[in-house]
């Protein structure tokens, strides 16, 4: 199925898009993401920055402004570099979490696609399998945080695919007292295949 919207994507970009092109690869998106069987989990970034006593940052650029970006933080344990979870750091858990760094927590997402046909649908996935297989089909992280307090955190996710010029959008509502749990659900909403600008950094 990835390879099919791939495919698909390739045959869009040489022909005018039309609304059943929309339905198909927004179709396609659901199908695969449900197929997709979760991959391994990311490496430890070689680019960390020390900001604190034991904590670490790797900034890999960012997608339009300075507030949203591809940023994940990790903690010194010793000699390893285990990625940023806790309640205590609520934003940078969030945005080190949707930039890919799952591994050891088990959260789920309730997500809504709002298609182009003004439909939607829901699944509930879990979150690693969703960023997964965005991962795999060439799609890079960028988060912005758009609130945070102790109830509720509010980040916008952006998937983005340079090479293709699409990117998916969804805004994400997480309670940080799930961070410590390590485990729970989030709910997500936004759109998939949307034409994209040039990627600044």
């Amino acid at each position: 199925m990835p390879a099919a919207i791939t495919i698909l994507l390739s045959l869009f970009m040489l022909f005018p898009f039309q609304e059943k092109d929309k339905t198909e690869l927004e179709k396609h998106f659901m199908d695969g993401l449900a197929a997709y069987s979760s991959g391994k989990p990311l490496k430890t970034p070689s680019n960390l920055s020390r900001i604190d006593k034991s904590l670490y940052v790797s900034d890999n650029g960012f997608y339009e402004t300075e507030a949203v970006r591809n940023r994940s933080y990790f903690q010194k344990d010793y000699f390893l570099y285990r990625p940023v979870c806790d309640a205590s750091l609520p934003v940078e858990s969030v945005m080190t979490l949707l930039c890919g760094y799952t591994d050891k927590t088990n959260f789920s997402v309730h997500l809504t696609q709002h298609c182009y046909s003004h439909a939607t649908v829901e699944v509930d996935v879990p979150l690693s399998q969703l960023l997964g297989f965005c991962m795999e089909e060439g799609f890079l992280s960028f988060v912005g945080i758009e609130s945070s307090d102790t109830d509720l955190v509010v980040a916008t996710l952006f998937l983005v695919n340079t090479q293709l010029g699409y990117s998916h959008t969804f805004q994400f509502k997480i309670d940080p007292l799930l961070l410590d749990e390590k485990e729970g659900f989030f709910t997500a909403e936004g759109y998939t295949f949307t034409p994209i600008h040039n990627l600044k950094q």
